[in-house]
This record gives C-alpha cells, sequence and structure tokens, in this order.
C-alpha cells in the first residue's frame, strides 16, 4: 500500500459516530465471510470498471479500513483510495493488512456533509461504504445519494454495503423474541436515524434519481465458532432494548440469561440480516442481474 496522507475538509460535518476500533476489529471476519453474498454486485461492479487505467476509490465511513482491507483486492487494476471517516483516531489505526500491489491510500477527517470537498472534481470515482447507511438521517442519506447520482450530471458507480435490514432470527427461538426486536429496532431508528429502514430508502432515492440499483444479501450467519462476537452481539442488543425500554430491564436479563445458556452448550445460531446495494449510472451498460 502506497504512503498515507490526509487532509481535512473544512465544511460542517453532519455524520459523527462514535465506533469503539475494538468492536470494528470483532466484526470484521463476520462482515467479510457476509459479503460472498453479494459477488454477483461485485461482478457487475467490475465488469463496469475494467476499462479504468486507475480507479479512484471514496470509502466513506471508512474506520479502520475493514472495507478496503476486502474490496481492494477484487476490484482490477491500480487503485487511489481517498479513507473518510469523521474519527482521525480510527483512520489512524488502518493498517495495510490484505491490501497490497498498486494501491495508493490517503485519509480524509471528514463527513457525508463534506463529500464535495473530498471528491477530486476532474476524476471519475467509485463510492463505497460499510455499515453505514443505517447510521444516517434522510438529509445525510439524500447528501450522499446526490453524490453518487446527482441531477444534471453523471452519476458514480457506488458499492453501499452491509447496511442492517432488522431481519434477525436467533434458533433455538424464545418467546420475549418479538418484544425484544422490537425494542431494538426502535432504538435504531431514534432521533431520526434510518436504522432497518436505510437500504430501502436510499435504494429509493437512488432510482428515482435515475440510477441503475441492485440489491443482495449479505447477511451475518454466526453460530459456536463465534462465540466472543455473538457474545457481544447479545450484550450489545439486551442493553439496548433496555436503553429504549426500561421497563423492560426484567425482561431483557431473563432473555439475555437463557441465550448465555445456549451459547456456552454450542446450541445457539443468530442470523442477522443485511443487504449490500450497487449503483450504476443510467448510462451504464446494463447485465442480466439476479439480485433483489
Amino acid at each position: 500500500m502506497g504512503h498515507g496522507r490526509e487532509r481535512v475538509p473544512g465544511g460542517a460535518g453532519v455524520v459523527a459516530r462514535p465506533v469503539a476500533p475494538e468492536w470494528l476489529a470483532l466484526r470484521r471476519a463476520a462482515d467479510h465471510q457476509a459479503r460472498a453474498g453479494a459477488q454477483g454486485l461485485l461482478d457487475e461492479l467490475t465488469g463496469h470498471l475494467r476499462d479504468r487505467d486507475e480507479l479512484l476509490v471514496v470509502d466513506v465511513g471508512a474506520g479502520t479500513g475493514s472495507n478496503q482491507a476486502w474490496l481492494a483486492p477484487r476490484l482490477p487494476g491500480p487503485q487511489h483510495w481517498i479513507l473518510v471517516d469523521h474519527d482521525p483516531a480510527l483512520l489512524g489505526s488502518v493498517e495495510a493488512d490484505g491490501v497490497s500491489g498498486e494501491i495508493e491510500t490517503e485519509r480524509a477527517v471528514a463527513t457525508v456533509g463534506d463529500l464535495a470537498e473530498v471528491l477530486p472534481p476532474d476524476r471519475d470515482v467509485v463510492l463505497t461504504c460499510a455499515a453505514l447507511l443505517d447510521l444516517l438521517r434522510p438529509a445525510e442519506l439524500d447528501a450522499l445519494a446526490e453524490v453518487i447520482a446527482p441531477a444534471g450530471r453523471p452519476g458514480v458507480p457506488a458499492l453501499l454495503s452491509l447496511t442492517v435490514t432488522g431481519e434477525v432470527a436467533l434458533d433455538p427461538g424464545h418467546p420475549d423474541d418479538a418484544t425484544v426486536a422490537a425494542a431494538f429496532d426502535a432504538h435504531q431508528r431514534r432521533d431520526g436515524l434510518l436504522g432497518p429502514d436505510a437500504a430501502t430508502t436510499m435504494a429509493a432515492a437512488l432510482r428515482r434519481r435515475g440510477a441503475h440499483v441492485e440489491l443482495a444479501a449479505t447477511d451475518w450467519v454466526l453460530g459456536p465458532a463465534d462465540e466472543v462476537l455473538l457474545r457481544r452481539y447479545l450484550d450489545d442488543r439486551a442493553a439496548v432494548v433496555v436503553e429504549e425500554r426500561p421497563d423492560l430491564d426484567s425482561l431483557a436479563r431473563a432473555w439475555r440469561a437463557e441465550r448465555e445458556w445456549q451459547l456456552q452448550a454450542g446450541a445457539l445460531t443468530v442470523r442477522v440480516g443485511h443487504v449490500d446495494l450497487l449503483s450504476l449510472p443510467s448510462d451504464a451498460p446494463q447485465q442480466t442481474r439476479t439480485g433483489r
């Protein structure tokens, strides 16, 4: 990987999301495994990009570089990446793990609201993000959609990955799963956040702007081999339920205790719904698609 550079746009931020680097590290393997479900979207994207001499890839909400580590080896040719995140500490921890070859990387401390300053005005770009859309509010999502499919100008290809859908299936089931899920999803939509509505909202916004959009499921499937991540996921799910609905404290504690027993017995599996979204400009040649 080429030497890193950092620049700091002067515009006001829109999205500021405190994310612990240990959580990003913990989820990385599950994220990368889940993205196999979007191979068809990746094939379409690489086909669209095949004739470019060098790719300029802008990764929004880049965090510690997991998206780049997965995607860069799967894109063709020389690449220049701009990793964008509001948190300089996360960007500072990006390593070259899994990223090699003709790849240059720079870092920009910025948010969705700063993208107009981050994107070079005279270059074709590829826009990407992972686990970001559900953390946006409608105005922020519209700002991102306008960057991808701007009115009156050519759009850019975009691969927006690992957006939660709200679909969670635990096996074995539990009588309180629905109550837990309702409280959790309400928390995901707090203060106007799009939460599990984000992927469908973004798909609709891009289609209104004339882009060609396809979706593919990229669910986490967690079982006994994922005990550390699964325990953290259950802990966080129960804690969020109580934060959203303090009256459910006893229910959440009992639900979490039973899930812990199942986890220790190797008897618990969890499917957490995620979806990847591919957007191609309206003038892009269209291939046969199998996505939703």
